[in-house]
């Protein structure tokens, strides 16, 4: 505030510098008398007495429109909170009071247009650190405010937006931005019971607040509606309008008679004498399972639908009767006869050989991945087709075969030495290629060696050869887990070691192929 500004607002006295409005007497008084007037936080005498002498005048002239009204004014009591937003705690002390008298226009069934007027006082932040001082607050807003349903209703809700002025102490002016909603009770005629809360958006720092407000609003205006002379029931609706314009009935069913009074109109109501659901067609039921009572055998029993309404005697709860369930204490499938199917393949958990995986019914509900038609668990190899007779598993083919043989004859090391020959690289190669073709089958390489040297040294020469050619294969890309390896010596000899023809047969890696 400016010097001379030392009370406030609603003090019983103060010494408010009034300067710069000496020219406006009639002003100064006014605004004196207000903020005497709306002083809630000492008494709440006079602006009770302002509130019902404004009732006064206005409840007369409000109680005697109706629902054509395009205008309204409303009286309210305000609260506001001007410190919430800067200390984030809410306190009641801080709290301001005062009226509001607010103008509203019809301009739409949506939409209408505020324009409310405040006096009060309140507690102003002057630092972000909580200080404070009070001051009056006169404040005039231009609103929208977007209707929920109209404003005829017994109650309506709406959120409103708009643009404000603030005179704070009639020296600092200010601008903000409301932001709210707003709830109106119909009490009387066009008399409302009328609540709103906003959140104002300053556009100076320091200047967010809410406010809430209770108090009366009053339609004004219109024409009283004449009642129509083409209403041949006299129910209020004109026969134009009127489905059944020769059978009283109320507006919210276009004029049609209700004589349960269950909101189906009797022209729609298979039972017009006894009040039901609208989805029964009107009609009542009793037990509440959905069936109407006159279509339920068993209409004080909750039932089901594919037995007429009645319950069923069912102990596993599946919908079938127990004197018709082959499992009757474990839930099932109808069409299973009530025996339970957990991986859902139409098989029975009783004959399913696999209960938690979808198979075929013609493999006891068991997969067949492959397709090759062997059930999964029968078929080694269950990711590659096979036949029957090689149990699910391809048949490794004679040329294959044949290279296996030829890289037992071929493969060549280094004389009295593990290292490969760099011919033999490209047998072991092919070796390599047959068991990427045959991804199921694992390979075992025994090293074999002559009756000459010690026989611990060959024991030792031969394990060394054969591993040799595991672990080259393993570096063309075969999976170690696949292949083994091991070393028998001299002990399996293949032909007869006093001749050099049966040596160079007896030095030899096999090469053995095989399924698990």
């Amino acid at each position: 505030m400016g010097a001379g500004a030392s009370f406030p607002l609603y003090s019983s006295s103060f010494n408010y510098d009034m300067a710069p409005l000496q020219q406006h007497h009639n002003f100064s008084y006014f605004w004196k008398a207000l903020r005497r007037l709306t002083n809630i936080n000492r008494t709440m005498k006079q602006p009770l007495l302002l509130l019902g002498f404004l009732l006064g005048w206005c409840l007369p002239q409000a109680c005697g429109q109706h629902s054509l009204a395009k205008n309204g004014i409303a009286l309210r009591y305000t609260a506001s909170n001007h410190l919430f937003p800067v200390t984030e705690n809410w306190d009641f002390d801080q709290l301001g009071s005062g009226m509001e008298i607010e103008y509203i226009r019809h301009l739409a069934p949506a939409l209408s247009l505020g324009v409310p007027f405040k006096l009060y006082s309140a507690e102003l932040p002057t630092d972000e650190m909580g200080g404070s001082r009070q001051e009056g607050v006169m404040s005039l807003d231009l609103l929208l405010q977007l209707k929920y349903c109209k404003a005829s209703s017994l109650f309506y809700p709406y959120l409103f937006a708009g643009f404000g002025g603030n005179l704070e102490g009639l020296e600092t002016a200010n601008f903000s931005v409301p932001l709210g909603v707003g709830l109106n009770f119909r009490i009387y005629r066009q008399t409302y019971l009328s609540l709103k809360g906003e959140y104002r958006v300053g556009l100076e720092s320091l200047r967010d607040n809410l406010q809430v407000g209770a108090g009366l609003l009053f339609l004004i205006g219109g024409q009283a509606e004449e009642p129509s002379e083409n209403d041949a029931d006299k129910d209020g609706i004109p026969d134009e309008n009127d489905l059944c314009p020769q059978m009283a009935g109320p507006a919210e069913l276009n004029g049609c008679p209700d004589t349960d009074k269950d909101g189906v109109p009797d022209g729609e109501d298979a039972c017009p004498d006894k009040a039901g659901p609208a989805a029964l067609q009107g009609c009542p039921d009793r037990d509440g399972d959905g069936i109407a009572d006159r279509e339920d055998d068993c209409p004080d029993e909750a039932g089901y639908p594919e037995l007429n309404g009645c319950p069923v005697r069912d102990a596993d709860g599946d919908g079938i009767e127990d004197e018709a369930d082959a499992c009757p204490d474990r839930p099932g499938p109808l069409a299973l006869a009530g025996c339970p199917d957990r991986d859902g393949d139409g098989v029975t958990d009783d004959s399913d050989r696999c209960p938690d995986i979808a198979g075929e019914l013609k493999l006891a509900g068991c997969p067949d991945r492959d397709a090759d038609g062997l059930a999964d668990p029968d078929d080694r190899c269950p990711n590659t087709a096979g036949p029957l007779s090689n149990r699910g598993c391809p048949v490794i083919r004679q040329e294959d075969r044949e290279v296996l043989t030829f890289a037992m004859n071929n493969v060549q090391f280094e004389t009295g030495r593990a290292d490969l020959k760099s011919e033999s690289l490209q047998i072991l190669k092919q070796v390599a290629d047959i068991l990427k073709r045959y991804p199921d089958y694992k390979l075992r390489i025994s090293g074999h060696t002559d009756s000459v040297g010690s026989a611990e040294f060959n024991q030792a020469l031969s394990e060394n050869r054969a591993k040799a050619c595991y672990q080259y294969i393993i570096t063309l890309g075969v999976a170690p887990a696949r292949m083994s390896y091991v070393g028998y010596g001299e002990t399996r000899p293949i032909a007869n070691n006093k001749y050099q023809a049966g040596r160079e047969k007896n030095r030899r890696v096999e090469f053995d192929i095989y399924l698990d």
